[in-house]
């Protein structure tokens, strides 16, 4: 094989290490980015959870104040009823308090089911929190093994980019101008073997003389339709 062709090999790897590399390298911000995004799902959960809590505390308290509101101006009627002398005034206080009484029960009702809904928000509410937690512990630890793993790719891609610039540094310039225009338009692969007379870039049969042109490494030779330059397989 050509000293000059199994130069742009080398160089073919750290460029394919490096694309790898770099495309790893953009995925990180992406998985952080999602990682935050679980992480906040699950405190919004926590934070609507007790939040539900909070609104029904608040709730059984307001139906509290009312119902002392009533009781005492049903105590204010009960005085009122023993001051006055007037039948009429003293049915008309009755009803007020039979009205207001069935008014409380009605409210004691609905504190009754707001406690109950408690027990099962507060339930609640202590579940989301467990899950939280547990949520928080384990984003916590992928961020760092992904911050972990972000420092190591940035390093070994400086080590990559520095031995590609030496190497780059030992090729002629018309071969490696040929050589990342090829890299660049073909994504994968700019140096391909030869087996059995068919370009492993494209997989179509090359001409006899391109054959022998690459079996007797008469300099750089590329394939006819896909323009990768070819090399021999020892």
């Amino acid at each position: 094989m050509r000293a000059d062709v199994q130069a742009l090999l080398v160089l073919q790897d750290r460029e394919q290490k490096i694309k790898a590399l770099q495309t790893q390298q953009k995925s990180y911000p992406l998985e952080k980015k999602s990682l935050e995004g679980k992480l906040s799902a699950s405190r919004a959960l926590l934070d609507h959870a007790r939040s539900l809590v909070k609104s029904n505390e608040v709730e059984r308290r307001k139906l509290e104040l009312d119902v002392e509101g009533k009781r005492t101006s049903i105590n204010r009627f009960k005085t009122q009823q023993q001051q006055t002398r007037k039948n009429e005034e003293y049915t008309g206080l009755t009803k007020e308090i039979e009205h207001f009484e069935a008014d409380i029960r009605g409210l004691e009702d609905k504190e009754l089911e707001l406690m109950e809904q408690a027990e099962q928000l507060q339930r609640g509410a202590a579940t989301a929190e467990a899950e939280f937690n547990k949520t928080q512990v384990s984003i916590k630890d992928q961020l760092a093994r992904l911050e972990a793993q972000a420092k190591a790719t940035e390093s070994r891609l400086a080590e990559l980019q520095a031995d590609h610039a030496k190497l780059a540094a030992d090729v002629p310039e018309d071969t490696l101008d040929l050589f990342r225009r090829l890299f660049a338009k073909k994504g994968d692969a700019a140096v391909v073997p030869l087996e059995a007379e068919i370009c492993q870039g494209c997989h179509m049969k090359v001409p006899t003389q391109i054959v022998f042109q690459v079996r007797g490494d008469q300099g750089i030779t590329q394939c006819p339709q896909c323009g990768r330059i070819l090399y021999r397989v020892i």
